[in-house]
């Protein structure tokens, strides 16, 4: 009975997982450039901050670590798209 179950489940997961996957496939390249861009961004602008002394009091650890949190949420979007996909 296990495996006359499974078959139905299957094919619904299948039907779930399509549109998932080609949504998040066309998305990829957007979601890429924007917390790529902004991860990128954020350390440079961080360390320019916190090298030239223009701004005194500026959280340079507090944006390093927005930044790396952009990074980790790239990362975790195309692990996202690697479980969806198999």
């Amino acid at each position: 009975m296990g495996d006359l179950a499974m078959g139905p489940l299957r094919l619904v997961w299948w039907l779930v997982r399509l549109p998932i996957l080609t949504f998040l496939v066309i998305l990829q390249p957007v979601v890429g450039l924007v917390f790529g861009g902004l991860a990128l961004l954020g350390v440079l602008m961080s360390s320019f901050f916190k090298l030239s002394g223009a701004a005194p009091h500026f959280p340079f650890l507090m944006m390093l670590a927005i930044s790396v949190g952009f990074g980790l949420v790239l990362i975790a979007y195309e692990a996202l798209v690697r479980y969806v996909a198999r």
